[in-house]
């Protein structure tokens, strides 16, 4: 990427003085939106790996001053030279900008940022004053400008986010170190509270997330990852299991407009759950007997068990959230039918409930045998029709759905096996669910790609293959699997299930073609603001993305219900200044698995307790039995707390000057 000027993690690339078409590429960055919308740019960048500047105008002085201000207001006041330090260095850039400043004061921020990035406990003070001391060392001239009085404060705006490498990966922007911190602490019911104020889901996520968050965990470069998701089931499950008062909706119904809620699933919960604190009454439509989406119908109960699933949906339902079941949107209720029966908004979760064709010969013809994933797990989970016996069983697909399908039915007693078409390396389902799939004996074909179903007398018997090679990589940057020429053979089986990934049904848009979809039959709206072209409609979720994971569902569901609440009180739709440094930060990627983190290593993560091996396989209980609050506060003690500051220097397009 071609930049005015970037030290981000010290790799020096100056542009300034240049033509652009001279300009040095910076390596270390792949992108670095400059819209920051409403008809401004974002010229500067300043955070905790250095300075980055797109353009001018910018003003590297007055941008110091303002991120040295809000490092102040991050700080945690738990250590002296943080908490201290960088009050004292905004006082003195505050002196610098009102012409107050001398050269001796340069010195003593250099010496201060040193000694805070040296003693702090924490990574506001630890990672904090890099851009500091990046802007004394690269842009000195700057600094002497303002102490001469040749350069006047600028007045630009210099909207900031605090966040943490985690935090930044989490799709519902949960502040992840100040939660882990209440564990450590031992206040779990705190912990909660911070949980559920970016999501009400700690119960379902803690179980089944597929965490982001701890693949961008800075403890990684240390030693291993914090044990983030399970830390969030122990917070719930304390609660749980104390029976303890749940904080009550002190603004339930306090607001006349009412908002329909389609598909129960955890994109429409998270939704009604935000839009009922704020006041509204809230409906949720759900053609299912019972709410949960595909938390309820697809993730096996070994996983998420039903019962722990119902209480968090009751306590959902508990701050004013009515959920109607049995109704079908787009037959039984429509848009038109929910405008005339006084709903003002209507948010669109409906999921992607239809399986995707495997491509082989023969798999719409009925056989006896044959499943798609959705419908199966949807099957064995919530006991819509008989559970199948089988004995040798194919499960084609390599993602978490295929894992749910294939320990399903190992522990239905069948011999299984996993069809993939391309090597264990690039199986898409996380790691973890990989490995506990192979020690409950699932077994795996890799370089299989089906072509035909061969059957007997209208039953399974088998599935005939072609051998696949690995060739050049395609979108995926996977590389491509390639048919062997005369390769093919017979697996021979009694049942194949389908579970290659999901498609959305939005049979419903036919009401109202002002409500566009994409050429894969996916809703199309605005990407920070869920807002389809129809302004009382917003959608999230799968309906939206494709197949998603349940916690970018929820993040949809939360921000849905920022933009729903706008409107309803007739405010512009949009997010906020520090939703836009957010993403930005997402854009630029808060954590580097490269850096060198000075931390002697060695703290070995908790391993979370499990059922016995017998019954892993051979009954459908939680596998996972949670940590006890020993356990639970000593993987917390491991949290580095890495909280960093982003900010973004902000002009009009026009001319660039001013607010």
């Amino acid at each position: 990427m071609k930049l005015l000027f970037s030290s981000w993690f010290d790799d020096i690339v100056d542009n300034r003085g240049k033509e652009p078409s001279d300009y040095a590429d910076v390596r270390g960055i792949k992108q670095f939106p400059s819209d920051f919308g409403g008809g401004r740019a974002a010229t500067a960048y300043m955070g905790w790996g250095g300075i980055v500047l797109l353009s001018e105008p910018y003003d590297i002085v007055e941008l110091t001053y303002e991120y040295a201000k809000a490092l102040q207001k991050s700080s945690c006041a738990k250590c002296f030279p943080c908490r201290t330090g960088t009050k004292v260095i905004e006082d003195i850039l505050l002196g610098i900008l009102e012409g107050r400043g001398t050269a001796e004061d340069l010195a003593h921020l250099a010496r201060l940022c040193d000694s805070i990035s040296s003693n702090s406990k924490c990574g506001i003070g630890q990672l904090g004053p890099t851009a500091l001391e990046h802007a004394l060392k690269y842009f000195a001239g700057d600094f002497t400008k303002y102490i001469t009085g040749q350069k006047k404060r600028s007045g630009y705006q210099y909207p900031w986010k605090m966040t943490a490498p985690c935090t930044a990966a989490c799709p519902t922007g949960m502040d992840i170190p100040l939660y882990i911190e209440y564990i450590k602490d031992g206040i779990p019911l705190g912990s909660l509270a911070t949980i559920r104020q970016a999501s009400p889901m700690a119960c379902s996520l803690g179980r089944a997330c597929f965490h982001p968050c701890e693949n961008n965990c800075r403890r990684a470069n240390v030693d291993q990852p914090l044990a983030i998701c399970k830390l969030k089931r122990f917070a719930w499950d304390y609660e749980d299991l104390r029976d303890a008062e749940k904080p009550a909706n002190p603004n339930k119904h306090t607001r006349p407009e009412k908002a329909a809620m389609i598909g129960a699933g955890i994109a429409s919960l998270a939704c009604a759950y935000y839009l009922a604190l704020k006041g509204y009454r809230v409906t949720i439509f759900e053609k299912l007997a019972r709410s949960g989406g595909a938390i309820r119908t697809g993730i096996p109960h070994y996983r998420v068990p039903n019962e722990a699933l119902d209480r968090e949906i009751a306590y959902i339902a508990s701050l004013g959230v009515e959920i109607k079941y049995g109704v079908h949107f787009g037959k039984d209720e429509t848009f038109k039918s929910l405008r005339d029966k006084g709903y003002k908004a209507i948010f669109l979760g409906t999921g992607g409930d239809l399986s995707k064709k495997i491509g082989a010969e023969g798999e719409d013809a009925g056989y006896d045998g044959f499943y798609n994933g959705i419908d199966i797990l949807k099957q064995v989970k919530i006991g819509t029709a008989p559970i199948p016996k089988r004995k040798r069983v194919l499960v084609v697909g390599g993602g978490n759905s295929a894992m749910d399908c294939a320990r399903t039915f190992r522990r239905l007693g069948s011999e299984v096996f996993v069809v993939y078409r391309r090597t264990e390396k690039e199986l898409p389902a996380d790691p973890h669910e990989v490995h506990e799939s192979k020690e409950e004996g699932v077994q795996y074909n890799f370089l299989e790609a089906p072509t035909k179903i061969i059957s007997e007398n209208g039953k399974i018997t088998g599935l005939e293959c072609q051998k696949m090679e690995l060739g050049e990589p395609d979108a995926s940057g996977r590389r491509r699997p390639v048919p062997v020429k005369g390769s093919d053979h017979v697996i021979a089986a009694d049942c194949i299930i389908s579970a290659i990934g999901q498609d959305c049904d939005v049979f419903y848009l036919k009401e109202d073609p002002n409500i566009k979809a994409s050429k894969w039959d996916t809703l199309v709206v605005h990407p920070d603001t869920l807002q389809s072209d129809v302004a009382d409609v917003f959608a999230g979720g799968d309906c939206v993305t494709g197949p998603l994971t349940l916690v970018s569902s929820t993040g949809h569901g939360k921000r849905a219900a920022q933009g729903i609440d706008q409107y309803l009180r007739g405010e512009a739709v949009s997010i906020s200044d520090e939703q836009r440094v957010e993403n930005l930060i997402a854009a630029v990627g808060a954590y580097d698995k490269k850096e060198k983190v000075s931390m002697p290593g060695g703290w070995q993560r908790q391993e979370i307790p499990v059922c016995s091996h017998d019954l892993k396989v051979n009954s459908f209980t939680e596998v996972e039995l949670g940590f006890s609050q020993t356990q639970a506060t000593e993987e917390a003690a491991r949290c580095m707390r890495c909280y960093i500051v982003g900010m973004a220097s902000v002009t009009r397009k026009e001319g660039g000057e001013g607010k």
